[in-house]
């Protein structure tokens, strides 16, 4: 059975009622010219109409009825089960709150993570602008030199700009793939933010953490 809801009863009969005025006053102008057959014509039309709208919002009302009682029964057996479940609803609310206070420990630490590669960051590019001011702009070759991006060569060693927010980004989705492999989450892919070495330095951190994770 296609389950009823109020708001069509409600139409069906608000439908029944306004057939029903028309059919009056179809009846009425029938009334008064008996001889014309387009007043006659109208009149069987609205007999018709009313008499269909009526079924119509009968059956409706009928099955509306009947399932009714159906849903006053489930209403007294979630009445019953919520007060036969009450301690384990408190329960709910208590491992939600925690859960709420785990996410925000969590964004807290995600906010001092990226303040911290922010941080470092912020100084590679400072030793690379030391760099470029003593002329040294890195030629492939070269030890020692800033790189055009920001990123600087230090003895042969590169160190790059890094996408922090790529950083946490595939860090999360590694976290969740754990437990649900099959997450969305875990075949999202972030551009890299920042170019070409902001990519290699968020690699090169992601590496770090998995070793220190023991990954």
């Amino acid at each position: 059975m296609i389950a009823v809801t109020t708001e069509q009863l409600e139409q069906a009969e608000g439908e029944a009622r306004r057939a029903q005025e028309a059919l009056q006053e179809a009846e009425r102008e029938y009334a008064t010219n008996r001889a014309s057959s387009a007043a006659y014509g109208k009149h069987q039309d609205a007999i018709t109409a009313a008499d269909q709208a009526k079924v119509r919002a009968r059956l409706l009302r009928e099955d509306w009825e009947r399932q009714q009682v159906v849903r006053d029964a489930r209403a007294a057996e979630g009445e019953a089960a919520a007060r036969e479940l009450a301690r384990e609803v408190e329960g709910l609310a208590a491992s939600r709150e925690a859960a709420v206070e785990a996410v925000v420990d969590a964004v807290r630490a995600l906010r001092f993570a990226l303040g911290r590669l922010g941080e470092h960051d912020q100084q590679v590019r400072a030793v690379s602008a030391a760099l470029d001011a003593r002329g040294l702009v890195h030629r492939d070759g070269e030890a020692t030199g800033a790189g055009r991006d920001g990123s600087v060569w230090i003895s042969e060693k590169l160190w790059p700009l890094i996408d922090g927010g790529g950083v946490l980004a595939h860090a999360l989705a590694e976290v969740v793939s754990e437990r649900w492999p099959r997450h969305p989450l875990t075949r999202v892919y972030a551009a890299p933010y920042g170019g070409v070495t902001a990519a290699k330095g968020r690699d090169e951190v992601l590496d770090a953490v998995r070793a220190a994770r023991g990954r």
